[in-house]
C-alpha cells in the first residue's frame, strides 16, 4: 500500500543502521544523502558522531575549490560539488560538525555593508544556507556548530550564539552575546567531547562554554589545566593549538618552535609537533607517544584538527 512506501517517513533507528552500514563508502552515503530531504537531515546529525570517527578528512581545496577524500581509498574521484571560495570575496573560517563555515561580506550601498555567515554541508553540499552577522564592523576571526547553537567569535573578549538550525524569521538570527573570561586569549577551536562544549584559546588555555538554559544560566569558564610548555614555546599565530576527539580521549596538538637565537627580530620555524592527552581525573596534560590505531589530520590552513 502507498502509505508503507514512504521512505523519507522512516524511523532514525533503522536509518542510522542504514547509514552506518554504509561506511565508509563516500558514493554511498553521497547516494543516501540524495534520497530526501528527511535522510539529508539525518546525515548532518549523524555527522559528528557516526561519521566523523569512520571517514577519513575530506579535504576542501582552495585551488580547485571541490572536496576530496583525505584518503583515495575511499573514494577515487572528488565529489560532485563545489564551494566557491572566491565569489564575492568569501573565506573558509571553520569546518565544523561536517559542514565548511565560509564568511562573506558584501556592500549593499554607498555606505552600507554586511557579513554573513555561508554554511554549507561538507558532504554533499546539497545543503546551504547564510545567516546574517550581527555587525559588518567585527572582525570575525572564528565559527563553529554545536548540537544546539551556532557560534561566531569577534574578539578575545567576547561571541555571539544563535540556536542552529534555526527558523527563519523576517528580522533574521536572533543573536545572544557572551562574555569570555577576562584572562582568556583568542579562541582557536570549538570541540564537544563526552557531552560538553570545549573551546581552545591560541596559548593552549581550555574553556567550557554552557549555553544551555536562559541567557543568565549560561556561562564560559577557564578549566585548569597543568602539564603543558609555556605558551613561548609553542606556534599560536600560524597553526597555533588544535583539539582532537580521539575516542574517548581528549588530545591537545602543538606546533613546537625551534629555540630562541640572540636575534630578536629572527622568526623562529615549527621543528616539532607534540600530542597532549587530557587526563581528566587529575586535569593534567600529558605527552603521548602514540595515539593507539588513530591517526591526527591537522589541515595545512591549520583551520582544524580530525582524528
Amino acid at each position: 500500500m502507498p502509505e508503507f512506501r514512504d521512505w523519507g517517513g522512516l524511523p532514525e533507528f533503522p536509518l542510522s543502521d542504514v547509514l552506518r552500514r554504509l561506511l565508509p563508502s563516500l558514493r554511498s552515503i553521497y547516494a543516501f544523502a540524495a534520497t530526501c530531504q528527511s535522510w539529508r537531515r539525518l546525515l548532518r546529525a549523524s555527522a559528528a558522531d557516526l561519521l566523523s570517527p569512520g571517514l577519513p578528512p575530506l579535504l576542501l581545496d582552495p585551488r580547485s575549490r571541490v572536496v576530496v577524500p583525505f584518503c583515495q581509498d575511499v573514494l577515487v574521484q572528488e565529489l560532485a560539488y563545489r564551494a566557491d571560495l572566491t565569489a564575492e570575496g568569501a573565506i573558509l573560517v571553520s569546518v565544523s560538525r561536517g559542514h565548511h563555515l565560509l564568511l562573506r561580506r558584501r556592500r549593499r550601498g554607498a555606505s552600507e555593508s554586511e557579513a554573513r555567515l555561508v554554511i554549507i554541508d561538507a558532504l554533499t553540499g546539497a545543503e546551504r544556507g547564510e545567516v546574517t552577522l550581527p555587525s559588518p564592523l567585527f572582525a570575525y576571526h572564528y565559527a563553529a556548530l554545536s548540537a544546539s547553537h551556532l557560534l561566531v567569535f569577534h574578539s578575545k573578549h567576547a561571541f555571539f550564539s544563535t540556536p542552529f538550525p534555526n527558523p527563519s524569521s523576517p528580522s533574521g538570527p536572533g543573536w545572544t552575546k557572551h562574555s569570555l573570561p577576562r584572562s582568556a586569549s583568542f579562541v582557536t577551536g570549538v570541540l564537544e567531547f563526552r557531552g560538553r562544549v570545549l573551546g581552545l584559546t591560541d596559548r593552549a588555555q581550555l574553556l567550557e562554554l554552557r549555553l544551555v538554559g536562559s541567557p543568565q544560566s549560561q556561562s564560559v569558564q577557564i578549566l585548569p589545566a597543568a602539564g603543558l610548555p609555556d605558551a613561548t614555546a609553542f606556534d599560536q599565530w600560524g597553526f597555533g593549538p588544535r583539539l582532537a576527539a580521539v575516542g574517548d580521549r581528549l588530545l591537545l596538538v602543538l606546533f613546537m618552535l625551534e629555540p630562541k637565537s640572540g636575534s630578536v627580530v629572527q622568526a623562529r620555524r615549527v621543528n616539532k609537533v607534540s600530542v597532549y592527552g587530557l587526563d581528566v581525573a587529575r586535569m593534567r596534560w600529558e605527552e603521548a607517544e602514540s595515539v593507539g590505531p588513530y591517526n591526527v589530520f591537522v589541515d595545512y590552513a591549520g583551520k582544524t584538527a580530525a582524528a
